[in-house]
């Protein structure tokens, strides 16, 4: 079996690497930005790590995979789904894990299902750089149970849910109000809490209160909202309108949205050129309001 990504960042690139592991020797990939000076390099690292072939569109990556995973950034994944249709032949099964509208992920259906290609909308419920290809996916459309029963084998950690394409996806975009929402909320507490010198008495009450599996969530979601900013940002926007959309109040996931702007756009990550890390007192430490 030979399996393809379009788009070869974070995402995609973690599972083919996890997927690697597993056994599967037989990648193919292509990424809009490869020939790019700025991403050349790290977008060929990333390959060569995994043994998979670079190809020179996402419509040859189709023509050459028995099954594509599209993991773009979301405000491009339908376009990337109608270059890729180009390739697409019968019986090819294209997964979109992209956080795009449900709107969007019906209308990639559409685009795939006309070329004989069963869709997937995919949608990631866990920690992708701890979980690569076993991060917990929910899966609907017409080639789910195909690629649940082909990646099994593999060690995915995939369920199937009942709906049109766009379920699947909606049903993460309702978490994030929560997950996405949460890391604010625990950045917002302890920089007020290290500016009153209170950040031990804070730390504690959660961890009374939440139990002390709560330490990783809070060192997790504070670390990974200044790491992924820009894209969580982007996909909270993608919440709002879903919300609005269904006519449900959207008011704390706006607010969400608007923090994860202004980490965005006051370049915190850049903060850290050793990379984010992973405990949020380091952060703290760094990060000072």
């Amino acid at each position: 079996m030979v399996i393809g990504f379009v788009g070869f960042g974070e995402a995609n690139s973690s599972i083919a690497q996890g997927l690697r592991e597993e056994g599967l020797s037989e990648i193919v990939c292509f990424d809009a930005m490869q020939a790019d000076p700025r991403f050349r390099d790290k977008i060929a690292q990333k390959a060569d790590s995994c043994g998979a072939k670079q190809l020179e569109s996402s419509a040859m990556v189709c023509q050459a995979a028995d099954i594509v995973i599209s993991g773009t950034p979301s405000s491009f994944a339908l376009g990337a789904a109608e270059q890729a249709s180009q390739g697409a032949h019968k019986g090819l099964i294209y997964i979109d894990v992209s956080t795009a509208t449900p709107k969007d992920k019906k209308q990639m259906a559409e685009i795939l299902e006309a070329k004989g290609a069963p869709f997937v909308d995919g949608a990631m419920m866990g920690t992708l750089l701890k979980d690569r290809h076993k991060v917990p996916m929910l899966l609907c459309g017409s080639g789910a149970d195909a690629f649940k029963q082909a990646m099994d084998p593999y060690h995915m950690r995939l369920t199937v849910v009942q709906g049109e394409p766009g379920t699947a996806t909606s049903i993460k975009f309702i978490r994030s109000i929560t997950a996405k929402g949460l890391s604010c909320l625990l950045i917002e507490s302890f920089q007020a809490a290290q500016k009153f010198g209170v950040v031990d008495t804070i730390q504690d009450s959660f961890l009374d209160s939440f139990g002390p599996g709560f330490q990783k969530i809070m060192d997790g979601y504070i670390s990974g909202a200044v790491l992924h900013a820009n894209r969580r940002e982007h996909e909270m926007e993608n919440v709002v309108d879903f919300l609005k959309s269904e006519g449900l109040p959207y008011n704390m996931a706006d607010a969400t949205r608007e923090k994860l702007k202004w980490i965005d756009d006051h370049h915190v990550k850049d903060l850290f050129p050793n990379g984010v890390p992973r405990d949020f007192r380091s952060v703290l430490d760094v990060w000072e309001v």
